[in-house]
């Protein structure tokens, strides 16, 4: 695994209080964007717009990350993450970032919960 939990990475398990700003990149991440944005104003705002486009993505209430457009960097997980994982290694995967779900207050992706529902069917 080449990822480290966040809560670990940031120190977030003892310091989540002194962030002024903790977003994630889930179905959400646009709205967290604009919300860093106007939290911390000045030129961020257009910048992040350049980088992401995201201006549109809130004012239109998307709540799916497409990405920008013609940028290739939209979020397509479901149908990325079937190809490199299975019930066990999504199982696996929760289990080392746990530690994120808990702290964070992440909900499981719907797809890592359908793998491991589709899982215990076949059982």
């Amino acid at each position: 695994v080449h990822f480290v939990p966040q809560a670990i990475f940031c120190d977030l398990h003892r310091n989540i209080d002194k962030y002024d700003f903790v977003g994630n990149m889930g179905k959400d991440f646009y709205f967290d964007l604009d919300r860093m944005a106007n939290q911390f104003g000045g030129q961020l705002p257009e910048i992040l717009n350049s980088s992401f486009g995201y201006k549109d993505h809130v004012m239109s209430g998307n709540h799916e990350n497409t990405g920008k457009e013609g940028s290739g960097h939209a979020m397509h997980t479901p149908t990325k993450v079937a190809r490199f994982y299975t019930a066990r290694t999504v199982r696996r995967a929760l289990e080392y970032l746990s530690i994120d779900y808990v702290l964070l207050g992440l909900q499981v992706p719907e797809w890592a919960k359908q793998m491991l529902r589709d899982e215990s069917s076949s059982i």
